[in-house]
């Protein structure tokens, strides 16, 4: 029988830049579409001002940053004592190994390894541990783990994806993200890892381009729409299936659910 370690974590706000964390404020304040009241801080909800203060978010953001750093360390340190054999990272793609050419809803990743450089096309800022913009990491994976784990899904009746080498990039964010964050202290991360995919733009997916419009990017909702991303039950099915998946194996495996998955 195998063992599971179930964990959620998230993969935004951009811990891995140093400043404040209130871009995504920021930006919807530019947005057109912002109601003109919404604008003003007097008609922002009580807390929300508060945390806003007269500093435009600096010492909550700086608070918050630090909460969520002890978080990642603490679940480091269970995955540590757990000793997994491998990690399954359920992750949304963005527009990102997922384009025109192929858009499943879900995908499992059983790679070797992949090969990132996360600050190579940065353009928000100094990363928060003031590594070179050409910065390497190797991450490894764990093929078979993937085998199991589509072969267990495709054998339950789910139509699943899987592939055992990228088409646009090494690995998307929300991958590289949750292993930077879980080695915040650069220790270095000895666990293999199996990405789990989600298609979660749906039917803006080519339309934003895996971003958030702007005006300055020049995207919009508007026009054609794509097909929906799968639907929230079968998210949670599909999980359920992997939790057996791996119950029924000879491994010991960690289920980490990032941002929204959780």
């Amino acid at each position: 029988m195998g063992q599971i370690l179930g964990l959620g974590i998230t993969h935004y706000p951009g811990l891995s830049i140093q400043g404040n964390l209130t871009r995504r404020i920021k930006l919807c304040l530019a947005d057109p579409a912002l109601p003109e009241h919404l604008r003003s801080i007097d008609n922002w909800p009580e807390p929300m001002r508060r945390q806003w203060g007269t500093d435009e978010g600096q010492s909550h953001s700086e608070l918050h940053r630090q909460e969520m750093i002890e978080g990642f360390r603490r679940a480091r340190r269970a995955l540590d004592e757990f000793q997994p054999d491998f990690c399954i990272i359920w992750g949304d793609d963005q527009f990102e190994n997922y384009r025109e050419d192929c858009v499943p809803a879900f995908s499992v990743l059983a790679y070797n390894a992949a090969e990132v450089q996360p600050w190579l096309h940065n353009r928000r800022g100094v990363n928060s541990w003031n590594e070179p913009k050409d910065k390497s990491f190797t991450i490894r994976g764990h093929r078979k783990g993937g085998k199991h784990l589509a072969s267990a899904l495709l054998n339950e009746g789910f139509d699943i994806a899987y592939a055992y080498k990228p088409l646009h990039m090494g690995l998307g964010h929300a991958f590289v993200n949750s292993v930077l964050y879980l080695d915040w202290d650069r220790t270095g991360f000895p666990y293999a890892l199996v990405p789990f995919t989600v298609n979660s733009y749906g039917r803006h997916l080519t339309g934003t381009q895996g971003i958030s419009p702007t005006p300055s990017k020049g995207l919009s909702l508007d026009g054609d729409e794509d097909p929906p991303g799968p639907q929230p039950w079968r998210c949670f099915q599909i999980g359920a299936a992997t939790a057996r998946a791996f119950a029924d194996s000879p491994w010991k495996v960690a289920l980490i659910a990032s941002s929204s998955w959780s």
